[in-house]
């Protein structure tokens, strides 16, 4: 009877071993399946947002998978410690010299075979961290990092024609990394201002990066960004990022107050941008309540992002 109970606890160590192999092939498979997603299509995932959500998916499998098998391996060893008792009870009775070892390797047929190493210290939590740690250190920087290396943006060096603009057509381009817009070429825009007591033009430089309007994203169905044509958000910009400190050249432009050239440094007010902002806009055929809502907007929070710029 002790024979049967030697093998069937045998064959039960055996069926573990083989859940063991089972759980982390599956560890594998997701592990592959997700590199393979990142590569494939590291844009969908380049945001913080969907890179925490991913990360948190993963250490939630990760976890799951941890505790599957560290009670199989539990339970292996139990199982093993079992059938040693059971293969000493035996050869005690019996004076078999066979060991456990030979009964095992008769039983699989695999010369050598072994369990000794289910008695060793258990590593198995210290390399499954070291593994989802290095996943997670990939889900963060793999889509980022390609992105940065791989040209993809939405609109590339594009120009934007307005349909009944009477601004200029700007040349713009949309990175998908920084989910910024970037002026392609040197823009210049007539801007009536008050603080120079005439009608001045702005001369903003290219590489300059403007976020178009913000609008949260809740507002949209009252107003998005998007309609608020393009030269308007940029000239409100890049008024508020500089504070509305320029200076003014002998030809009445308007540029960096750091710009090399010689003129004279003026001040326009948070006011005076906003005003133009809501002149820009119709001028660039923003409809009239949009405009009035967008321009209501910035007065009632622009300080924020004046005082911050």
């Amino acid at each position: 009877m002790q024979n049967e109970d030697l093998y069937h606890v045998l064959d039960l160590i055996y069926n573990r071993f083989d859940a063991f192999q089972v759980l982390w092939s599956i560890y594998t498979t997701v592990v592959i399946g997700l590199i393979a997603a990142m590569i494939s299509f590291p844009k969908h995932v380049s945001s913080s947002l969907a890179r925490v959500i991913v990360i948190i998916g993963f250490a939630v499998f990760a976890y799951a998978n941890y505790g599957a098998l560290h009670d199989v391996n539990e339970e292996r060893r139990i199982l093993y410690k079992e059938a040693d008792a059971i293969a000493t009870e035996l050869q005690q009775k019996t004076g078999e010299k066979r060991n456990l070892y030979a009964l095992v390797q008769i039983d699989q047929g695999q010369k050598g075979q072994k369990l000794e190493k289910v008695q060793r210290k258990n590593k198995l939590l210290l390399f499954h961290t070291v593994l989802d740690g290095l996943m997670i250190l990939l889900i963060w920087f793999v889509p980022k990092t390609l992105v940065a290396l791989r040209p993809f943006k939405s609109i590339s060096e594009t120009r934007i024609y307005i349909k009944g603009s009477k601004l200029p057509d700007p040349k713009i381009s949309w990175n998908q990394l920084s989910k910024i817009w970037i002026l392609e070429e040197e823009v210049n825009v007539n801007i009536n201002s008050k603080q120079a007591s005439k009608v001045v033009g702005v001369k903003i430089p290219k590489g300059f990066k403007f976020d178009l309007s913000t609008i949260p994203r809740f507002l949209w169905g009252l107003v998005a960004p998007f309609e608020l044509s393009i030269i308007a958000p940029l000239v409100h910009d890049f008024l508020y990022v500089n504070k509305g400190k320029l200076k003014i050249n002998n030809q009445k432009m308007l540029s960096l107050a750091n710009d090399s050239e010689e003129g004279e440094i003026i001040h326009i007010s948070r006011h005076e941008a906003d005003s133009i902002f809501l002149e820009h806009m119709k001028l660039e055929g923003v409809g009239f309540l949009k405009r009035w809502i967008a321009y209501f907007g910035v007065r009632l929070i622009g300080g924020i992002f004046w005082k911050e710029s």
